[in-house]
């Protein structure tokens, strides 16, 4: 077992199981050209300027991006229950975050032209053809029939 996982001991269904977890950080690249932050997503994500960008593998772990960014990190347990405990008022909760080191093994600094861009699925991707279709079979489950208000039947 690796480093970036652990054993974590859970119950199911009145059994003892041992499930391997892996220790998840959220990923964000700090661009030093506009400085602004990005948060790494499956499809690729810009900075404001367009100098740094990146994605996260299919794997939801490793990331590739490119530019003059520095790779920052949340420890997501801790992200999260500062923001479950988040005060009314006063100084705020803390939470771990961290540079990550420039050699990483989930991270991988590529040359922007060897850069490969990827698109989130577009959910009208097919045509129109396609959409009536699935809009059709979902019909048909219904088998309600609506009244077109747009024609004049008289």
């Amino acid at each position: 077992m690796s480093q970036w996982a652990k054993l974590v001991e859970t119950e199911n269904y009145g059994r003892t199981v041992h499930v391997a977890k892996r220790n998840k950080d959220m990923k964000l690249l700090f661009c030093k050209h506009c400085e602004d932050i990005v948060k790494l997503s499956y499809a690729t994500r810009y900075c404001q300027c367009g100098a740094t960008g990146g994605h996260y593998k299919v794997d939801g772990l490793n990331a590739v991006y490119y530019g003059p960014a520095i790779p920052l990190g949340f420890a997501n347990l801790s992200f999260r229950k500062a923001l479950r405990s988040q005060p009314e008022f006063g100084k705020g909760t803390d939470y771990k975050a961290f540079v990550i080191p420039k050699v990483c093994p989930t991270l991988e600094l590529v040359d922007v032209l060897d850069y490969i861009e990827v698109y989130e699925e577009d959910p009208r991707e097919g045509g129109i053809e396609e959409m009536m279709e699935r809009a059709a079979v979902d019909s048909n489950s219904k088998k309600t029939k609506i009244k077109n208000v747009f024609k004049n039947e008289d």
